[in-house]
């Protein structure tokens, strides 16, 4: 499990790029009368890879109101939102707070929020908020797990009866229960959210993220890979890159090049900026120096973390110049130090919102495009 990267100091806020709130849409704006799908969990359970029996799960009714391009109440669709909701898909607005994207929920009749993050391999709920959105939870013996290590927390379970987000309710939901990072970092002040939405759920629903537009869409019955052609088609017209995504052990990955140095890099919304572990960036022959900032991931005590500047960065064939990012030590177990999968650190929101980044979860494809001109 991972969490995002939160800083201390306003000197490493220059390290990150100056981002806009966006309006909040309230889930209810899309709740209009419309078609309602049941989920057969049988079906939607062979597009998830092997995971914890406790979170193996999950039912999802969809209602369908985003069909019309402009909407009362709603969000007016680009292209690429035309066209996935025109193959049955819905979805749910969301908004772009820092480097964080947070989407609106609404749990058992209760509004909150959780921060889309596909360095997550499942959802989460914080402890600070499962009495806020009416839950309870069960104990187990497994250990926290997060980017700088195992913790002595364990990890809880809960159920959510009703989640709301847009358009989609999914029904009985599982997820993790964790402690929030307690950082005091620049983001705690303007409100934690309530938790995490996770690469399963993203995966399992063949989910088409948007940052560009800010928007998630999910599909009822699972992955449509017959809707990628098309959205390939679209994107590369609108001068996108294609990046080919895998999952390895639960994790996100993609192949990128630091400095001339080939490697793996976990895809990771949750995290605030790109880091590189500190073994790899002496391999790769990349210097960095002091930001004074600390960095911390769940169950884990704040580390330091440096910051690195380089000529080249790629992210498959998307090239990046003069790039920036940080170093710290990362976890050698969730990198996989040593075996053939082995990272080299994670790819962060920082890059991903730049360069707009778009997610098709039906066949594992990461589009980024140039940096807009002011």
């Amino acid at each position: 499990m991972l969490d995002m990267l939160v800083v201390r100091t306003a000197q490493f806020e220059r390290h990150s790029l100056a981002l806009s709130l966006f309006p909040f849409w309230s889930s209810e704006c899309f709740l209009k009368c419309g078609f309602v799908f049941m989920i057969d969990r049988r079906r939607v359970a062979m597009f998830f890879w092997p995971m914890p029996r406790f979170l193996a799960s999950l039912t999802i009714l969809l209602l369908a109101a985003l069909a019309a391009p402009r909407a009362k109440g709603a969000v007016a669709l680009d292209a690429l939102g035309q066209y996935v909701v025109a193959h049955g898909y819905g979805g749910c607005q969301f908004i772009r707070y820092q480097n964080t994207y947070r989407l609106p929920i609404n749990s058992n009749g209760k509004a909150g929020d959780l921060t889309i993050d596909s360095g997550a391999s499942t959802s989460v709920i914080y402890t600070a908020s499962m009495k806020k959105l009416g839950l309870t939870q069960e104990g187990t013996d497994t250990p926290v797990h997060g980017v700088f290590g195992k913790g002595r927390e364990k990890v809880g379970i809960t159920r959510i009866h009703a989640l709301t987000m847009g358009n989609c309710l999914l029904m009985n939901v599982k997820a993790v229960v964790l402690s929030g990072p307690d950082s005091g970092g620049i983001y705690r002040p303007y409100g934690s959210s309530d938790g995490l939405f996770g690469l399963r759920e993203m995966l399992g629903f063949g989910a088409v993220f948007d940052l560009r537009s800010h928007l998630l869409f999910v599909h009822p019955g699972g992955p449509e890979k017959g809707l990628s052609a098309g959205i390939r088609s679209l994107l590369t017209g609108q001068g996108y890159t294609p990046v080919a995504l895998s999952v390895i052990n639960g994790q996100l990955r993609v192949a990128a090049t630091v400095n001339g140095t080939a490697c793996n890099l976990i895809v990771d919304t949750g995290a605030f900026l790109t880091v590189l572990d500190q073994e790899f960036a002496r391999k790769a022959r990349i210097g960095s120096y002091a930001s004074g900032a600390y960095a911390r991931g769940f169950g884990t005590k704040a580390r330091p973390v440096r910051v690195s500047q380089f000529p080249e960065f790629k992210i498959g064939a998307f090239l990046i110049k003069n790039a920036s990012v940080t170093i710290a030590d990362l976890d050698p177990e969730l990198l996989g130090r040593g075996s053939k999968s082995e990272a080299a650190g994670l790819l962060g929101a920082e890059y991903l919102g730049i360069h707009a980044a778009i997610f098709d979860f039906n066949d594992g494809t990461l589009y980024l495009r140039p940096k807009a001109k002011n």
